[in-house]
């Protein structure tokens, strides 16, 4: 028998395995389709040690999951863009892009540092939740780009960018699949809140991780939602389904329950769960690079057994398979910056070429039709690749001359 070793990243997302797990001696440590919140598993995933499999039945899963995404690429599957309901409150205008997304997230970071039953924190949070609406039904692609792209670079203020990229992602999912505006608000409201036990601790972890957790990290990561839903309940919220939302948006138990028969709180809490899942592998932390869509896409949205399920399909629908601020390579060779998702296949991103065939930047970004065969997606790029970060003013160029395109 030979074996492989494979990374313990490759597990994380991961409910079971096809195939049984090994250790550095060839000792069974988990047999095939047992559930891999092992506690022999999670041990050594926090110990960073490795986990060995039989080199034949990883390369026939690997094979499998690579079958199924191309599959999802090879098919017409339209983002379904849906423009957010309107709101009341009014939009200020910034001359550069992203200075309003980051007005949001230092105000965002600001009220939930004051999160407790001792601050008024809740109508703030109200304010946040409203001007990001707005800004997000303004420019839809543009407010998925900021996120996406300047999570790639940076991990400043992560908690509060993660949730607001979460709050982005799961809206335009949950618009794909019809949600109503009470459930809207709810799922608004809980993306915001989810991690506003461990707000502190996830920014340390996401700028200065090195190394295994402590056992009292450990505990604090665990307990982080039951903490988040307290937090709520003392600062006087009543919405039962709000903190039902926040209290189980990591309980992977809930996806056993039909669609039909879940109640408000749990619907929100299962698209939490993968969206913010997806949303942390496209962005970088200290101890890893940020991951390929592609790469997200696998993990997040394909099975054990290389099946798309039902939200994989809704989340990979509202994105598509290169979503705006990630890198993909053209058939010409061409290096392109997704500025906005395509509007008749998930294949088919709006591009701009920042590094020609022959690996040369180039100053002035070109369009590119990806719809054309000379022009088609080939691959996505790993952001570890792509040392250069446009200005803000360049993406902002970009953009307008996107819109300049567009009938």
């Amino acid at each position: 028998m030979t074996l492989i070793r494979l990374s313990p990243e490759h597990l994380q997302p991961q409910p079971e395995l096809p195939f049984d797990l090994y250790d550095e001696h060839h000792q069974l440590l988990v047999a095939a389709k047992q559930p891999l919140d092992h506690q022999v598993v999670q041990a050594r995933l926090h110990a960073r040690l490795g986990f060995y499999a039989e080199s034949q039945a990883v390369e026939e899963w690997r094979r499998r999951l690579a079958t199924a995404t191309d599959e999802l690429s090879q098919r017409d599957m339209p983002p379904k863009i849906v423009r957010a309901r309107p709101i009341s409150v009014p939009v200020q205008s910034f001359t550069k892009p992203g200075d309003e997304w980051e007005n949001l997230t230092h105000a965002l970071e600001a009220v939930l540092r004051d999160a407790s039953a001792n601050k008024p924190w809740l109508e703030p949070l109200n304010y946040v939740m409203a001007r990001a609406r707005g800004q997000a039904t303004l420019k839809p692609d543009e407010a998925l780009f900021h996120f996406i792209y300047e999570g790639q670079y940076y991990t400043d203020e992560y908690s509060s960018h993660q949730a607001l990229r979460c709050m982005l992602i799961a809206g335009e999912v949950a618009r794909h699949l019809e949600w109503d505006d009470a459930l809207l608000d709810l799922l608004d409201r809980s993306a915001l809140t989810m991690n506003v036990a461990m707000r502190r601790l996830q920014n340390t972890l996401a700028q200065e991780r090195s190394g295994p957790l402590d056992a009292a990290t450990q505990a604090s990561i665990a307990r982080h939602a039951a903490d988040g839903a307290r937090i709520l309940e003392e600062s006087g919220v009543a919405d039962a389904e709000w903190i039902e939302a926040v209290r189980h948006h990591h309980d992977e138990t809930l996806e056993q329950i039909p669609v039909a028969q879940r109640r408000p709180g749990q619907r929100v809490a299962v698209l939490l769960r993968r969206v913010d899942i997806y949303g942390a592998k496209l962005s970088r932390r200290a101890d890893r690079a940020p991951a390929t869509a592609m790469q997200a896409a696998r993990e997040v949205c394909l099975g054990a057994n290389g099946r798309l399920d039902r939200m994989g399909a809704a989340l990979l629908k509202a994105m598509g398979l290169y979503p705006p601020g990630s890198f993909v390579k053209l058939e010409n060779r061409e290096i392109a910056l997704v500025l906005a998702r395509g509007i008749r296949q998930a294949n088919h991103p709006k591009v701009a070429v920042v590094i020609n065939a022959k690996g040369m930047p180039l100053p002035d970004p070109r369009p590119r039709d990806t719809a054309q065969p000379g022009y088609a997606v080939r691959s996505a790029i790993s952001p570890a690749k792509m040392l250069m970060k446009l200005p803000r003013d360049r993406v902002q160029a970009l953009h307008e001359t996107l819109r300049s395109m567009q009938p």
